[in-house]
């Protein structure tokens, strides 16, 4: 079924509820003309008239239902040739009723005006076919009877023919009203049945699109993690070597050298294993390996960040005072890799004299489980509220200054984003410009049953 023939359903269906709803009031005005008509052509005329219109009308509405029961399979035109010959069928049974009227009351030449006008109006005002028979018999009989009836009583005068006119001409505004309504509603359903083809195609435009961004993003991702894989092994050779030149080398200048060497490939590899972990995690092929963990044991394990802290001229200072003392089931190493992060980023973006702060807190416990949060405060550069909410994005940074001043790929926060969501936790920061800055992330952990301090 095309898009144009399913329409003119619509518009058919739409027709045939107006209809239905009309067919009590065809039902009752009837009864009042035929008690009209029956005081002026006797009884036998006025109900053998009202028992026509009753049939006609009941008739059509049987049609009606059966059109509406079958509307998938039915020709549409055919329809809509019917409904203008039960139009003028209508019409004809009402003429019927005006000229019996005539024919008793030849001299009430305004009554037969009124009453059979409305009539025909009523009847006309709810037919919206395009066949111009249909319409023309129907608007020929009313005023065919008019003129007989002006006739009959002598009045064929202007009086009359104004008459006549205004019959006409209302009838007419009416069927070309309600030609104009069938356009503009299989206009409204023509463009909403467009409206909703487009809406399906870019549903499926947008579909396609999206997968073909992640089949993108994961071969992205996959190049990534083999590149970064491939490229590290030989940048361990490269900081053998410089580490053997630095150390074995007898002049100054080449110690000097193969020292350069080897800073630059540590940040090279630094980088490098960012790519390829933030790779493995948009691939999703990245896991928690939650094991037995004391959270003191990894706190002592940062301390070694008070030595490079020392070089910089900055305070480093671990509170683990408000560490839980049960061991907690927790992937070590991812939360390592957290802290470690923070407590990096801390120390490059604080000045010299500056002081970091490291601690954690118990936020709330249960029989069997508690959630932990973890703080790393500095005096650093800090950063705008519109710069925290995009800085856990991969390769973002606060601004281009701070990335050419500071160096680094913007990929250390996306990382512990991605790790503490893997974890089921949250994270955030907070800072005000030149006066540091406060990140922090919250973890729910699981408690063992015996902790390791215990176990032997």
């Amino acid at each position: 079924m095309t898009s144009e023939e399913h329409i003119r359903r619509k518009v058919l269906l739409y027709w045939i509820s107006l209809e239905d709803r009309l067919y009590l009031f065809r039902c009752s005005f009837p009864l009042a003309l035929a008690v009209t008509t029956m005081a002026a052509s006797g009884l036998t005329s006025g109900v053998g008239w009202f028992i026509a219109a009753i049939a006609l009308d009941t008739g059509t509405l049987i049609w009606r239902r059966k059109v509406k029961q079958s509307i998938v399979d039915i020709d549409t035109e055919r329809c809509w040739r019917d409904a203008g010959l039960f139009h003028v069928a209508s019409v004809a049974t009402y003429t019927i009723a005006g000229y019996n009227w005539v024919l008793a009351e030849p001299h009430n030449f305004v009554v037969t005006a009124i009453v059979f006008g409305a009539s025909v109006m009523t009847h006309c005002s709810w037919t919206p076919t395009m066949r111009q028979w249909p319409n023309f018999i129907a608007l020929v009989m009313p005023f065919t009877l008019i003129v007989y009836a002006a006739d009959r009583a002598g009045l064929l005068t202007v009086l009359s023919g104004v008459l006549c006119l205004v019959l006409l001409g209302t009838t007419v505004v009416i069927m070309h009203f309600n030609r104009q309504k069938y356009f503009e509603t299989f206009a409204q359903l023509q463009a909403e049945e467009d409206l909703a083809h487009k809406l399906d195609a870019a549903f499926e435009t947008a579909v396609f699109e999206k997968a073909r961004a992640e089949e993108a993003n994961r071969i992205k991702s996959d190049f990534l993690a083999t590149m970064s894989h491939e490229i590290r092994t030989p940048m361990n050779a490269i900081m053998g070597f410089s580490d053997l030149i630095t150390h074995m080398s007898k002049e100054p200048k080449t110690r000097e050298y193969g020292q350069y060497i080897h800073d630059a490939s540590v940040g090279l590899l630094t980088v490098l294993n960012d790519v390829l972990l933030f790779s493995k995690i948009e691939a999703d092929k990245i896991d928690l390996d939650e094991r037995p963990t004391e959270l003191s044991a990894i706190f002592e394990s940062l301390l070694y960040w008070q030595a490079m802290a020392r070089e910089k001229n900055i305070k480093l200072n671990v509170d683990c005072s408000a560490l839980p003392q049960e061991s907690v089931l927790a992937d070590e190493g991812k939360l390592r890799q957290v802290l470690t992060n923070l407590i990096s980023n801390a120390i490059k973006f604080t000045p010299s004299g500056g002081r970091v702060d490291l601690r954690c807190m118990v936020l709330n416990r249960q029989r069997d489980a508690l959630r932990v949060r973890f703080e790393v405060e500095d005096t650093g550069i800090g950063f705008t509220d519109d710069v925290a909410a995009r800085l856990f994005k991969p390769f973002v940074q606060a601004d281009g200054d701070i990335a050419k001043t500071y160096g680094g790929t913007g990929l250390g926060l996306a990382i512990s984003a991605k790790l503490v969501s893997l974890m089921r936790g949250d994270i955030g920061a907070e800072a005000m410009p030149d006066k540091g800055a406060r990140f922090w992330f919250e973890v729910p952990f699981a408690l063992t049953v015996i902790p390791l301090s215990r176990s032997a």
